[in-house]
């Protein structure tokens, strides 16, 4: 899930119920905050029984400038690893899955960090398909701003706020799941993050799951056309809605077919 936040009291209000919930689920839980270890357990003060899950290990916090992917000069997916092995060790120390809080802001301050940040954001989404690992990322949309924090919004699950239209997702029978609305609006955005995520950039066949989404227009389907015969593919949008069927055979398609309808 994606989670704008506009103070830092608000953030450290949802990190406290995220974490709480986690540890009461038989979770291990992991914190990654901005600032050093005291400034992290003081963002958890109201955390019951903070100290005793700390001890325990129950409750890890861990500075986000201790990451990988914290350094300019690193890709951030390098850090899919480090949540691959951590998610292992919760499962083997007997808990139920790893449930992580992440407070991101400072890393995608700069748009070509942004970028590769989306495309970490979108392979976590896939990770979280097939193991017990719950992440929540945190974003300043009063620092960063709306449009910055909708480049990263659009490619999670689940998104507090409606600041982009839609989700390009991770799915399990698909190469991506694409839901929500997109139109005239957004249609760049779409495309940026198609880029980003890399779908439809090495050709074949790549099939777009299209079960939940609720509206795309002639735009949008040029939009995924043209994306698709930049990258020498074949782009398939699987079980739009039926009005995406009809319009699709009004539009002058090259690399995209659209299949089923309901």
């Amino acid at each position: 899930m994606c989670w704008p936040f506009r103070r830092d009291a608000d953030a450290v209000e949802v990190a406290q119920t995220y974490v709480a919930e986690g540890l009461a689920g038989q979770e291990r839980v992991a914190y990654f905050g901005e600032g050093g270890p005291n400034e992290l357990r003081h963002d958890l003060d109201g955390v019951p029984a903070l100290d005793d899950e700390l001890d325990r290990g129950r409750l890890q916090l861990v500075p986000m400038n201790t990451l990988p992917g914290s350094e300019a000069s690193v890709d951030p997916a390098v850090e899919l690893l480090l949540l691959a092995a951590m998610t292992e060790n919760a499962l083997a120390a007997g808990y139920r899955a790893l449930r992580v809080f992440a407070h991101g802001t400072n890393r995608v301050r700069d748009p070509a960090r942004r970028a590769q940040q989306v495309r970490y954001e979108h392979l976590i989404d896939r990770f979280c398909l097939e193991q017990p690992l719950t992440m929540l990322c945190a974003y300043d949309a009063t620092a960063l701003g709306n449009s910055a924090v909708a480049e990263l919004a659009c490619v999670h699950a689940l998104a507090h706020e409606a600041l982009s239209p839609f989700q390009v997702r991770a799915a399990r029978s698909a190469d991506a799941a694409l839901a929500g609305n997109v139109d005239v609006f957004c249609t760049d955005q779409l495309e940026q993050a198609l880029q980003r995520i890399g779908i439809a950039t090495a050709g074949g066949t790549v099939v777009i799951d299209a079960t939940n989404l609720e509206f795309i227009d002639a735009r949008g389907l040029l939009t995924l056309d043209r994306h698709a015969a930049a990258g020498g593919a074949i782009m398939v949008l699987r079980s739009p809605p039926t009005v995406v069927t009809r319009l699709s055979k009004l539009v002058d398609l090259i690399a995209l077919r659209v299949e089923g309808g309901c």
